[in-house]
């Protein structure tokens, strides 16, 4: 896979601006609702074996969250009310004072379109999917089928610099994206990419048919926690290590009428078109104060999450976004 910033290069080249005027949905979170060392789809019921991890959604979320039923019975800090879906990300870390601090988030997105081809059917409930390579230390370790992006906002953010991020100040926000699957077994609750890639996506695999595709993009504000910037190595890492481990965790809690109307809204071309659903009408702020759900177990703290994975007995997991989520939990 090539470089971060080149693989950019290569999206707007090759159809990506003609992805982008697809029709899409979207939902926005002004910040995380916690930090914590959990992974209930890596590591279920484990607490000491994830790095940290940012989360926006719905704070039904816990290591042992395995349906949409569950998500569905708690706070969302989503804007928009049938959008019970939790969304998690390796946090991103500054130093300061000898310690690394998560860097603040300007506002999360999560982005809903159809790609190429209208979807057949709307994300199912219970759906999990992963995108991208944790245990990734290279870019040519990254799945491309993630295109796994950093870059600034706005300006031009130079060649990559060693691990991965701009090598130069960013004038506004350091920006993140990252591609999920857009095919999906309706029976076992696989998913996978279509071939192709954003612009030029093709047919699914035999068995699996087109849902609306998830692209998350990660907003972060560096001004105030580094006002005086960089120039050359990005003083910044995620919880897993570089930019090259980028990764980002999706487990479905949107409400069945909202996610078919999903489907409905997202058909036709070049427009944004809201989702609403029995619950209210997208764009409503949330109503209710998402907090952690099981605030005794965990941490939030990224040096007390790293002394606990330290002393983990189980190897590494890298879970990788083009494997089919069933079929790796049954190899792990």
């Amino acid at each position: 896979m090539p470089s971060i910033t080149l693989s950019r290069v290569a999206l707007l080249t090759s159809g990506f601006v003609a992805h982008l005027a697809q029709a899409y949905t979207q939902v926005d979170v002004a910040s995380p609702f916690m930090y914590k060392n959990i992974d209930p789809i890596v590591f279920p019921g484990q607490y000491d074996k994830s790095h940290l991890h940012s989360f926006f959604g719905s704070d039904a979320v816990t290591i042992n969250t395995t349906t949409s039923a569950e998500l569905q019975k708690g706070c969302t800090n989503v804007e928009n009310p049938n959008d019970l879906s939790v969304y998690w990300v390796p946090t991103l870390l500054y130093q300061k004072d000898g310690s690394w601090e998560p860097v603040p988030v300007m506002r999360f997105s999560a982005y809903y379109s159809l790609g190429d081809t209208k979807a057949e059917v709307p994300i199912p409930q219970n759906v999990k999917m992963l995108a991208g390579k944790a245990t990734a230390t290279t870019a040519a370790e990254m799945p491309a089928e993630a295109h796994a992006e950093w870059f600034c906002e706005g300006s031009s953010s130079g060649a990559a610099d060693t691990n991965g991020f701009p090598s130069s100040t960013c004038a506004t926000h350091l920006q993140q994206l990252l591609y999920f699957p857009n095919c999906v077994n309706t029976d076992t609750l696989e998913t996978a990419y279509k071939a192709g890639q954003p612009g030029n996506y093709k047919a699914c695999p035999a068995g699996m048919k087109a849902m609306p595709q998830l692209r998350f993009s990660v907003r972060y504000d560096l001004r105030k926690v580094l006002p005086n910037g960089w120039s050359g190595t990005a003083p910044v890492q995620l919880a897993c290590g570089s930019a090259y481990c980028s990764h980002g965790d999706f487990i479905n809690g949107w409400t069945e009428d909202a996610a078919q109307n999903m489907v409905e809204a997202t058909s036709s071309k070049n427009k944004f078109a809201a989702v609403d659903g029995s619950l209210g009408s997208d764009g409503e702020k949330p109503t209710c104060k998402s907090a952690d759900a099981d605030p005794d177990h965990g941490t939030s703290d990224y040096a007390e999450s790293v002394a606990a994975m330290g002393k983990r007995s189980v190897p590494a997991v890298g879970w990788v976004s083009r494997n089919r989520l069933v079929r790796s939990l049954s190899t792990k």
